[in-house]
């Protein structure tokens, strides 16, 4: 590999992370002064896992940009900086990998909590994520200790880093496609209870954001495949693009929110998307799978 392409692929990862980190940043603090500021969110309601979620990603993201700044002054100061950068052994890349564990685990979460909500807290349905998300914990920490060795990047570790980004995408995929299925199974015959068109913005949401991660795993899958220097790019940036990924949802939700609801012409007040992606979101889904138990009767 090029010694230039090390410090390259370095000073763009500290760009790239400064700028995706500013836009989540300002996307947390959006979606936070909204959910505050609505006088219709019931208090219990202002600090739920959502909130939680989003509170913590920026902390870990946040966290894991600064020392993405201290280490490429560290890297830059001292004596060899492509030396530096390759040697991952350093206190700095074992704190930052940690943080990249932890943001995406934290990402993984949300999308299995979500699940587990629309499906009416059905346990069953979410013991594959749930197996692939331990998995996903137990590899990473593997990853760590080897990547903490002072051995060629790409002389180990490739097929744990291709086996943790395969558990990644399984529980996205799994995750987004039974979201999804649930969703729109409940829209085929929901148009006469909650309004015609109300779940199609939520399904667009979902699979925006659903794409967004699958696709940044799959580029990471094939930057290892063929040791390029990318994959230190799509690794660094993991924590700033899960927070972007789940942010894109919860900021659309609230500024969704913010609008004033419709009406038919019988008075009644039409439920946006923002209120079935909301915390309250069970009530929904299981609101007409209960009417078409009753009609089926």
């Amino acid at each position: 590999m090029s010694l230039k392409s090390v410090l390259a692929v370095n000073m763009a990862i500290v760009v790239l992370e400064s700028f995706l980190y500013a836009l989540l940043l300002v996307s947390t603090s959006t979606t936070l002064y909204l959910r505050f500021s609505r006088h219709d969110v019931p208090k219990l309601l202002v600090w739920n896992p959502v909130v939680l979620f989003t509170v913590t990603i920026s902390i870990t993201s946040g966290a894991h940009w600064i020392l993405t700044v201290v280490r490429f002054f560290n890297a830059f100061l001292g004596v060899d900086a492509v030396r530096f950068y390759l040697d991952h052994s350093y206190g700095t890349d074992i704190a930052r990998n940690l943080l990249t564990l932890i943001s995406i685990l934290i990402g993984d979460a949300a999308i299995i909590h979500r699940l587990w909500l629309i499906w009416n807290l059905s346990l069953p349905v979410i013991i594959v994520p749930v197996l692939t998300w331990v998995g996903f914990l137990v590899i990473q920490c593997e990853i760590i200790y080897v990547y903490a060795q002072p051995v060629a990047v790409f002389a180990r570790g490739a097929s744990w880093l291709k086996a943790n980004w395969i558990l990644l995408l399984v529980t996205n995929v799994y995750c987004t496609g039974l979201i999804i299925w649930k969703i729109w199974k409940t829209k085929r015959t929901a148009e006469h209870l909650l309004g015609d068109g109300t779940f199609v913005p939520v399904l667009i949401i979902l699979l925006e954001s659903a794409a967004v991660w699958t696709i940044w795993g799959l580029f990471f899958a094939v930057a290892t495949e063929v040791g390029s220097l990318l994959l230190f790019i799509v690794g660094d940036l993991s924590p700033t693009i899960v927070g972007l990924v789940n942010m894109a949802i919860y900021l659309r939700v609230e500024l969704q929110c913010t609008r004033p609801q419709g009406s038919d012409s019988s008075g009644v007040a039409m439920t946006s998307s923002a209120s079935i992606l909301a915390p309250n979101i069970p009530y929904y889904v299981n609101r007409v799978s209960a009417q078409n138990a009753r009609s089926a009767t």
